[in-house]
């Protein structure tokens, strides 16, 4: 399915030359929201060297917790000029609710915009790490924006079907974006707009296209797939249906493009997907560890 449309004669709104420029601002900061103190490649937050391949954040030493739980580990994963920060409320919430630090893991990828077959590369060295830290050969992963199809992708190029249990996508560009095959004609395909080329709304009518290639089975594997939308997304101009699964639970909210991530309905919908329970449970209710 390819939702979009050609903007050649359209005007661009406001809101995506802002969405534009944030990107651009996000790059000088070296893609962290927060403007932390860890580089990218960073793995002291980690049980293990990368070797500067990728960085991150995870375990019980990271966490303060016990080693020991029952529960699958969740893999946070960012989107475009991004790093793993963004998810520090999320692992706070799952924490609260009974989770412990071996189960919560998030990575920063080498560049603030990988392309995906980086990015698929990154993830399985992260991915296997966590399984051998932790023992469990099953995992849940959560991506935002360029995140979503990063994963796709690292499922299928590396058939990891099995690896995964539940599949959880905030505003990804599933079937690409207007904006995307703007700045691909356009000729702006460096830096933060590398990935335009691959998340093209048009991708149809290109042969082979990888996104065509990605889509053919929209939702593989024995997975739970769910994605969330904004009602309010900019980067989704004219092609809202995007980030919708063939096969998924497909959830709108009335909010942005940083509020599927972020906002609290949000999160509690990440939570009960992922963990099978109500986020306000009394019987998951802990004291955060000191």
């Amino acid at each position: 399915m390819s939702v979009g449309t050609s903007p050649q004669g359209l005007t661009i709104p406001w809101a995506i030359l802002r969405s534009l420029r944030r990107l651009r601002d996000a790059k000088r900061r070296g893609g962290c929201a927060v403007g932390c103190a860890f580089e990218r490649t960073d793995d002291s937050r980690l049980p293990w060297s990368t070797n500067g391949a990728y960085g991150g954040w995870g375990g019980h030493g990271y966490h303060g917790t016990q080693t020991d739980s029952d529960r699958r580990p969740v893999i946070f994963v960012h989107g475009n000029q991004r790093d793993a920060c963004d998810w520090e409320a999320h692992a706070e919430f799952f924490l609260q609710r009974g989770y412990a630090g071996d189960d919560l893991w998030a990575i920063s990828f080498k560049e603030g915009t990988s392309s995906h077959e980086s990015m698929a590369e990154q993830l399985d060295a992260f991915i296997g790490e966590i399984q051998a830290q932790t023992g469990k050969k099953t995992v849940d992963v959560v991506g935002h924006s360029l995140g979503v199809t990063g994963l796709r992708y690292w499922l299928v190029s590396r058939s990891r079907f099995e690896w995964v249990n539940t599949f959880v996508g905030l505003a990804g560009a599933n079937h690409g974006t207007v904006l995307c095959t703007w700045c691909s004609d356009a000729g702006i395909n460096g830096g933060p707009y590398s990935s335009s080329e691959f998340l093209r709304a048009d991708y149809e009518t290109i042969p082979n296209h990888p996104l065509s290639v990605l889509n053919i089975n929209e939702t593989p594997g024995d997975i739970e797939y769910y994605t969330l939308r904004g009602t309010d997304d900019n980067l989704f101009w004219r092609c809202q249906d995007s980030p919708i699964l063939d096969g998924a639970t497909n959830v709108l909210l009335e909010t942005d493009h940083d509020g599927v991530r972020a906002d609290q309905t949000a999160m509690e919908r990440i939570y009960q997907w992922v963990s099978g329970s109500h986020p306000y449970n009394a019987q998951d209710q802990t004291a955060l560890p000191k």
